[in-house]
């Protein structure tokens, strides 16, 4: 004698698999980016309050730190949101009056690399 499934039975199986069908793939964490600023003149070590009201208030901007490095600032952001120079121009506007500016800090981390040169090397 053949098996035969139950009609409930073979509903719910049918909407278990449309369901796991529709379910969109587990997303990944959207890519973060770390801006290393510095903040350079006389008016920025009174103001970091304020520079982070501003950098939180820009879409995109995950987090800010001012606590790692003094006179410096790391900003995470969401490169697919913002750019980085929107964020540095946005602050840099803001922070203009305060005899303050906003700079990235190019480092061996963030550094374009040299490409390398089709000369031979001299040797001493």
């Amino acid at each position: 004698m053949p098996f035969s499934w139950p009609q409930q039975s073979l509903s719910a199986v049918f909407l278990a698999a449309s369901l796991l069908i529709s379910l969109p793939a587990s997303a990944a964490p959207p890519v973060k980016e770390r801006l290393p600023l510095t903040l350079t003149g006389s008016g920025c070590s009174d103001k970091e309050e304020e520079i982070g009201k501003i950098l939180q208030a820009i879409p995109g901007v995950i987090s800010v730190d001012f606590n790692r490095v003094p006179s410096h600032v790391l900003v995470d952001i969401t490169p697919s949101t913002v750019k980085s120079a929107d964020v540095i121009n946005r602050v840099n506007q803001a922070a203009s009056s305060w005899q303050c500016k906003v700079e990235f800090i190019e480092g061996c981390i963030s550094a374009t690399m040299p490409t390398a040169s089709a000369e031979p090397h001299q040797h001493e």
